[in-house]
This record gives structure tokens, C-alpha cells and sequence, in this order.
């Protein structure tokens, strides 16, 4: 049961010490993140003479006019990552290149076909960003054709590291902010204006918003209101993120991370990521426009087709029979956005879910999971079937054969209703404190919007509240789809409402507390998750 406050302070706190936040020193840099300038190399987890061997070697390449590649990844971390090390070096010397993989042509990470394209045009250093850490067979390749490698990643490394000649590892921050840190030690003053991507990479890559990361997002939130990058305000103005007077609105944690990140990440999944990189770096307004609405036409595709996708998935789902593993397979669905599939199932079901697309010889799959489900070592099980496969507890990607595909099926659905524990099954609902409506007031939501920038590890508070009177109940929306109401004296509103049997009398309520901004004018609102129907 959730704790039951009664004051201010005491949900303060509350909330403070859910997020392991207990000292004097811990909650002031929480409310108080420092800058970036002032984290030391240390606290990021890099280390000086690792830094030193790669701005060395840097520079070494440079005198030399060597052509350099940076190789980057076509998530929002990835070209993030390749933009803020692109623009620092070459500002410096112009034979500094990026290289963007195509999802379809290269596939995920560095490959030996990515390696080729920069070896072609001249490379003699690469430096992987966003990727390489496990790449043990590719970066033998690259040095083998005489082309020197540097790795700057974040993601989990194998038993051992590749044979690059330096390695830039730490899981402390993204790959974005890898490269922030580096750049700043390796030019010898802060580059603050590119915090802003650094802001994109935190949000959108989901790494704990607490710590490093929440210095990164929250002074970088800060560098996306002030930005002057064409790209970012191009982008702004087709999101309609722009206020009347052409100026950014309040750009926020959600605005980064439903808005602005799913526009970066269609190209990647659609196209070629390579689009969405140069309207990051672009300085020229005509060209940031047209990138912007292309970006905005290639997301409304990808929306259409993951609706489409996501739709077909249900319709041919047993929502009578569940399996406890979630498999669906077609060729309709488009290997780009098989990931968000199967988060819909995921969100719909509360299961596990493979969402496969359908090739002619080899077949792309990509999974989410549950809490306490680790799906990666799941698939792993029937590694002997699979071409290749990757991934966390949390999601997963693999290959395999199509012929194999009833085989591999059969198999990972037979050890799931296994090995899958149905308590794990059963949806939980976060509730942070129970606490009383009487004390929801315009001062706890200011108390509370100064957590913000909220994320993982840092979720926006969720409250319960009891034997709350309900009345002046109203549908809203296109499709009446939601549910408007007073909760006691507040203003309510229940977005995508169930269909539930609600008449005006009291009831339990989970709620976030958020605030109605229409026409210049603002006030409290209780933004409903649930109305408990049995008490």
C-alpha cells in the first residue's frame, strides 16, 4: 500500500527519498544540477590519459590531413553523438566526414560494409560513436586496412574490448555525453551551445534523468529555449512548438521525447538517418526548412504504418488465449518500426512481445518486454537458429532465417509459458503517495515542477487520493474519447477514458497534478490515470 501524507513537506521528501536522495549535498545538486563545465572526467567515468591518447591521436591525423569519418548510429544518441564531434573537429580541419549506416543497407552498429564506404573515400582514422564497444571482429578489419579507430560507447561491453587503438568507455551518460566530455577537454574550453543535443540524447536514449544526466538535460533543456540552430527552430516551427512571435514555446522533457525525437528518429527507420543529421549541423535556415518538413512528412508516414501494423497485430492476437510470450509475424511490417510494434503490445497486453518482419530469405525481429522478464537472454536460448541477435532485459533485436521462422516460433512460445512468471504479467500501477485532496493546491505544483525534467528514474509523481466526490462529468474529444470532471473542487480530466459506468458520486482516483494553460490563462488540473470503480 502506498504511504499515506498529509502535508508538503512530508511529499517532498517522500519523493526525495524514493529517489535515493537522502543527504544535504544529494538534494541540493537535485534541485541544483551543477554544469557540465564543473563535472570532472572522474565523475563521468573517463579516464585522462585515455582522453589524451585520443586527442593526440586526433590531432596527429589532422596535421597529417588525413580524411577522419565519424561513424556514428541513426538513433537520436547516435547522431546527436556524430554531430557535436563532427562540429568541433571540423571546425578545425575540413577533411572530417560523418558516416551515418543505413538501417536496410548496413544494419545496426559498425560493419564491415560501413567500413569499406569510409576506407573508399579515404579514411584513415573512424571514430565510432553511439556503437562499436562489442564490434571486436570489425575494428580488427578496419586496423588490418591500415585505418586507425577510436570508440566512444555507452552500451554493455563483452568479456573484453576490440583492438582500437583507444577506447572511450563509460555507462555513466549517453554516447552524446561521452562525446560532450571529450570535446571539452579536447579543445580545451566548454562548448555549451551543444548541451542542447546533449539534452536530445538523455531524453530520448531513456538513461536515468538523475546525476550526470540530469545536468545534461537540465542545462541543455535550457540551451533548446535559446537555441539558434536552423535545424532545431526549423524543426520547432513544423511541430508547432513555436509561439506567435516565433519564439520557442516551453520546450520540455515531453516536447523532446514524443515530439522532437520521434521527427530524428523516422529518417533512421524509414530512410536514411543522414537527413536528420544534417538538419542538426545545418546552418542554412532555407535548407534547416525544407529538412524540417520532410522529417515531419517521413514521421506521419511512420506513424500511419505503425498504426497500421500495430492494428493488424491486435486484430490477429487471441486476446481470449494469451500466451505468456507475444509473437507476430508478416511481411506488411516494415522492419523499421517493428519496435514500436511490439511496445503496443507490450502497452496493450502487459507481455512480452516479437514483432517479426517477413523477408524472403532472412527475417528482422524486434522485442520488449515486461519488468523482471529479461528477454535478451530469452531469444539467446535458441541462439543456434539465429543468424544474430542483440539487446538488454528490457528489448531485444535479432536475424534468422526465414525458413526457421515456424521452428524459432514454436520454440521461444513453448519456453515462455515455461519460463515466464505470470505474476509478472499482471499490469502495476506507480503510485508514489496517497495523499488527501485537500492539499492539492497551485504551491504542491510548484514544489513539484521543481523535479522537472522528468524521465527514468525520475518519473513524474503519481498520487492516489480516496472517497473523492466526482461530478459534472462531460465527454470531450473527436471520438468523445475523453472524460472531463470536478474531483472535489479541482478540474479533471481523464485522457483516452475507458468505458467505464461513471456516475457522479465519490470515488478512489490515481492522478499526476498538472496545470490548464489555454488563451494566456492557467489553472490547477488533476490529470487522471485511473478512477477506481470498486472500492
Amino acid at each position: 500500500m502506498p504511504v499515506v501524507l498529509s502535508d508538503h513537506d512530508s511529499i517532498i521528501n517522500h519523493l526525495l527519498k524514493n529517489r535515493g536522495l537522502e543527504t544535504k549535498k544529494q538534494i541540493e545538486e537535485f534541485f541544483h544540477p551543477p554544469h557540465p563545465e564543473k563535472i570532472s572526467l572522474k565523475e563521468v567515468g573517463l579516464s585522462d590519459k585515455s582522453i589524451r591518447q585520443a586527442a593526440d591521436l586526433i590531432r596527429r591525423h589532422i596535421h597529417s590531413g588525413n580524411q577522419i569519418f565519424i561513424y556514428g548510429d541513426y538513433d537520436v544518441d547516435g547522431l546527436c553523438s556524430t554531430a557535436i564531434l563532427w562540429e568541433t573537429l571540423h571546425a578545425a580541419h575540413s577533411g572530417v566526414l560523418p558516416h551515418i549506416p543505413h538501417r536496410r543497407d548496413e544494419g545496426y552498429g559498425l560493419s564491415i560494409k560501413g567500413i569499406d564506404h569510409c576506407l573508399a573515400n579515404g579514411a584513415k582514422l573512424i571514430i565510432t560513436v553511439d556503437n562499436g564497444i562489442v564490434a571486436h571482429e570489425q575494428v580488427k578489419y578496419c586496423r588490418d586496412h591500415g585505418c586507425d579507430l577510436i570508440i566512444i560507447d555507452h552500451h554493455e561491453p563483452g568479456d573484453s574490448l576490440p583492438p582500437a587503438n583507444v577506447v572511450l568507455h563509460s555507462a555513466s551518460t549517453t554516447a552524446s555525453g561521452l562525446c560532450w566530455f571529450f570535446t571539452r577537454e579536447y579543445s580545451g574550453s566548454p562548448n555549451s551551445e551543444t548541451l542542447s543535443l546533449c539534452a536530445l540524447s538523455v531524453i530520448c536514449d531513456i538513461v536515468p534523468l538523475l546525476g550526470i544526466n540530469r545536468s545534461l538535460a537540465a542545462h541543455g533543456l535550457s540551451q533548446l529555449n535559446s537555441t539558434t540552430r536552423p535545424g532545431l527552430l526549423a524543426l520547432y516551427k513544423e511541430a508547432g512548438l513555436l509561439t506567435i512571435n516565433d519564439h520557442p514555446a516551453a520546450i520540455n522533457a515531453y516536447h523532446v521525447g514524443f515530439i522532437i525525437g520521434p521527427r530524428l528518429n523516422a529518417t533512421g527507420r524509414l530512410e536514411h538517418a543522414l537527413e536528420s543529421l544534417r538538419l542538426l549541423c545545418t546552418r542554412n535556415p532555407k535548407q534547416a526548412s525544407d529538412l524540417a518538413a520532410a522529417l515531419g512528412s517521413i514521421n506521419r508516414t511512420r506513424q500511419e504504418m505503425t498504426r497500421a501494423s500495430v492494428t493488424h497485430a491486435l486484430e490477429n492476437a487471441d486476446a481470449v488465449h494469451l500466451p505468456k510470450l507475444l509473437i507476430a509475424a508478416d511481411k506488411s511490417y516494415d522492419q523499421g518500426i517493428i519496435g514500436l510494434v511490439a511496445a503496443k503490445l507490450v502497452e496493450k497486453y502487459h507481455r512480452p512481445a516479437i514483432v517479426i518482419s517477413v523477408g524472403d530469405t532472412e527475417s528482422k525481429a524486434s522485442a520488449r518486454s515486461v519488468p523482471g522478464f529479461h528477454i535478451t537472454d530469452h531469444i539467446r536460448r535458441a541462439s543456434s537458429m539465429l543468424v544474430n541477435v542483440g539487446g538488454h532485459a528490457m528489448a531485444a533485436g535479432f536475424t534468422v532465417e526465414t525458413v526457421k521462422l515456424e521452428q524459432l516460433h514454436k520454440f521461444l512460445a513453448d519456453l515462455g509459458e515455461e519460463k515466464i512468471d505470470a505474476s509478472l504479467l499482471v499490469p502495476k500501477r506507480r503510485i508514489d503517495a496517497e495523499v488527501s485532496i485537500s492539499i492539492i493546491d497551485l504551491e504542491l505544483f510548484l514544489k513539484l515542477k521543481a523535479f522537472e525534467p522528468f524521465g527514468l528514474g525520475n518519473p513524474t509523481p503519481v498520487f492516489l487520493s480516496r472517497n473523492v466526490p466526482v461530478s459534472q462529468l462531460r465527454q470531450m474529444g473527436q471520438n468523445n474519447q475523453h472524460l472531463k470532471f470536478k474531483a472535489g473542487s479541482l478540474e479533471a480530466v481523464y485522457f483516452n477514458a475507458p468505458d467505464l459506468s461513471i456516475a457522479p458520486k465519490n470515488y478512489d482516483l490515481i492522478f499526476k497534478i498538472g496545470l490548464n494553460e489555454w488563451n494566456g490563462r492557467s489553472h490547477l488540473q488533476m490529470i487522471v490515470q485511473d478512477i477506481i470503480i470498486e472500492l
